[in-house]
């Protein structure tokens, strides 16, 4: 048994799970896990999951070319663009579909995930991470655990096509890129990361933006110097013209991040009446009370535990509620008996996140992501 689960259930060692949310590239994670024979069941539920989902929306918007996950996973030199990887109706859904292989794959390498749980302390989620966490508190095994992994992945699949749906500029105009770029940044998005002074100063400078006619929102909170602003492309593109000369004297960068919708703001309000019969129609009916750890929000820090229902209340929370990360690390801070985050990646984006907060709140425990060889190497020790 790996060291640390010893330590866990001699009482030295408690866990904090958390999983990440959009912007990192994850194919490349998913297909080396797909090479492992071992994991071969998982992906079998995985991939019927995402196949039964499409055909529902077959011929939607939201998917410009058609959605291969099983080819795109046995052959690398098919799977599209990096562009094309990260709309909303295929990103959403296939990088929970990572998480979940991850989580798995650490289970399969003794890491016991029966342990794990009973070790751990609460889970959270930075964005569409959240649904994640709330799937490990379930806390599920053999055919219910299977069942919630095909669920899960249709749920956020589909709530991904219904988000693109509500906001269906996938891709920037010409003259987006061209206005964009002129300014310096290249690859207008619906989200955009402005790093650098204080939330104070960017606060007061949309709310000063949004005397006009348009609407742009500080969407999530990540760390002290790191936030996003979600709006409409040409609106982002504007507050960046406008305020130009300031970042430059400021040093602040303005970075557009691998997104196809304004996640997290007012914009996205439409996708609650919309996603409604989806649920029903995949019977993802989960409670608060199925949950069987403390899984805490970013918007409020409240623990879904609580909550009647997680189908809208998640999705509400995703779509529209903003993001303030240090609400959902405070409850690290809070507990002493927590010693080691573990993250799940894809990529090691909350792990510099959560680090990067919990340093603003004067707190310090390791973060692990098991997404990364060497961390992965570590915990397994």
């Amino acid at each position: 048994m790996p060291k640390l689960l010893d330590a866990a259930k001699a009482g030295q060692a408690k866990f904090f799970l958390q999983f990440g949310g959009q912007g990192a590239p994850y194919l490349k994670e998913m297909q080396k896990l797909y090479a492992e024979a071992s994991m071969k069941p998982y992906f079998e539920i995985a991939v019927s999951a995402i196949e039964a989902a499409a055909k529902m929306v077959e011929g939607t918007a939201a998917h410009p070319e058609k959605v291969d996950f099983r080819k795109w996973l046995t052959d690398a030199e098919s799977a599209p663009s990096d562009d094309f990887m990260s709309i909303a109706g295929i990103s959403l859904g296939l990088i929970q579909a990572t998480q979940f292989a991850h989580y798995e794959y650490l289970n399969q390498q003794g890491f016991d995930r029966k342990t794990m749980l009973a070790h751990t302390a609460g889970a959270t989620g930075h964005s569409q991470g959240l649904i994640a966490a709330s799937f490990a508190a379930l806390s599920l095994e053999g055919t219910a655990y299977n069942d919630a992994v095909y669920k899960y992945i249709q749920y956020l699949f589909l709530m991904g096509v219904r988000a693109q749906e509500v906001f269906p500029h996938i891709f920037a105009s010409a003259e987006e890129n061209q206005k964009s770029e002129s300014l310096g940044a290249k690859n207008p998005a619906p989200m955009v990361a402005v790093l650098g002074d204080t939330h104070q100063t960017i606060e007061n400078w949309v709310a000063d933006f949004n005397k006009g006619a348009n609407k742009i929102y500080v969407s999530l909170y990540n760390t002290p110097g790191n936030r996003i602003i979600s709006g409409a492309r040409s609106d982002l593109i504007q507050f960046h013209e406008k305020h130009k000369a300031d970042f430059e004297a400021k040093q602040i960068k303005y970075v557009y991040l691998r997104s196809t919708c304004p996640f997290h703001s007012e914009l996205m309000t439409p996708i609650l009446e919309k996603f409604k019969p989806d649920l029903a129609k995949i019977g993802f009916d989960y409670k608060g009370s199925d949950l069987k750890m403390p899984v805490y929000s970013f918007w409020d820090g409240s623990n879904l535990q609580n909550s009647p229902e997680l189908g809208m209340r998640m999705t509400d929370d995703l779509m529209v509620k903003t993001l303030y990360w240090d609400k959902a690390m405070q409850h690290v801070k809070n507990d002493a008996s927590v010693t080691h985050i573990l993250d799940f990646g894809p990529g090691k984006t909350s792990q510099r996140l959560s680090m990067d907060t919990l340093a603003g709140l004067g707190h310090e425990v390791p973060v692990y992501v098991v997404a990364f060889a060497k961390d992965l190497k570590t915990v397994l020790e």
